[in-house]
């Protein structure tokens, strides 16, 4: 089987939860801040994550079966049929730092996409089973008509492809219910609870390839799920989310903080670096004014900015 995930912290999760306990307990311990307190802390959370991982339910598959596509279709022109300068050009628009990192994140991110889609034409070709892990946002939904599209030439009816939708809550037995905005924010071990793959056959999948053939052809600068469906929208389509995160900060900001509470808050399901871009967009309309730059080493998107008509 080959797992398809849309994101790298997608990818992260779901390789530790197909590497067993060890692996969350590790991934605990690495995370843990320095001194006495922190390793005591860090040892205490492994202890726990190693707890809940071992009353897992089994998943099938290897760390080493996952593969991503971290493209962000929902942003940008997607006229192209494979990842190409485009896509990469898109990439490092939504890269917060400074150009030459830019550049490195965005050749990194298609290097690992254009890896994925190797293995998938290979594996997928041979009957291996396809996976396909898609959440709520309009990246995975986007990334799975992409790909259905992509797989076409292989002909769906010798394709096993099957589909995991993230259930909109996770009941536990505590009582409480959880909401995640996509797989990656699933710790691992949860990940086969909430799994109930179902198969796309071949006439899903050529529906599936349908649409994005027609976003496509459209080529908006922006995509996203509106009423359940997958639209090409304007790009100010988030803008009243950000108005609003933006509306609850002092006339003097950092803008992280503001993006913080835009993404932790209002969870409109798009990236730091996008919601960075429709800020800068506001900059550039004048509702917004430069304070002060970010702090050496620091996102583009650190500095600290004065309303001004917001």
């Amino acid at each position: 089987m080959v797992h398809v995930v849309f994101s790298t912290s997608e990818k992260g999760s779901l390789r530790v939860a197909l590497s067993g306990p060890g692996g969350a307990a590790a991934v605990a311990v690495i995370g843990g801040a320095g001194g006495p307190l922190g390793r005591l802390a860090a040892k205490r959370e492994a202890a726990r994550q190693k707890q809940q991982a071992a009353g897992a339910l089994p998943m099938e598959g290897r760390p080493a079966d996952v593969v991503c596509l971290p493209l962000a279709l929902s942003v940008g022109d997607i006229s192209e049929a494979e990842p190409g300068d485009k896509r990469k050009s898109v990439l490092a628009g939504l890269w917060a730092m400074d150009s030459a990192g830019n550049a490195e994140f965005a050749e990194k991110m298609l290097a690992e996409a254009r890896r994925a889609l190797d293995t998938l034409r290979r594996r997928a070709a041979e009957g291996e089973v396809v996976r396909l892990w898609q959440g709520p946002g309009a990246d995975a939904a986007c990334g799975v008509r992409f790909l259905a599209a992509w797989l076409r030439p292989l002909g769906f009816d010798k394709l096993a492809v099957e589909r995991a939708l993230l259930p909109e809550f996770e009941a536990r037995p505590d009582g409480t219910a959880v909401r995640c905005d996509g797989w990656g924010e699933v710790e691992p071990w949860h990940w086969a609870a909430l799994a109930d793959p179902q198969p796309l056959p071949a006439p899903a999948l050529n529906a599936l390839a349908g649409e994005w053939a027609l976003l496509r052809g459209e080529n908006g600068p922006l995509r996203a799920v509106v009423n359940g469906r997958l639209l090409s929208v304007p790009e100010d389509f988030y803008d009243g989310f950000v108005l609003e995160a933006l509306r609850a900060q002092p006339e003097v900001f950092r803008e992280a903080q503001a993006i913080g509470k835009l993404l932790g808050s209002l969870r409109p399901g798009v990236s730091d670096g996008f919601a960075a871009k429709r800020i800068e967009a506001l900059v550039r309309r004048g509702l917004l004014k430069k304070v002060e730059g970010p702090r050496p080493g620091r996102p583009a998107y650190d500095r600290v900015l004065q309303k001004n008509g917001i």
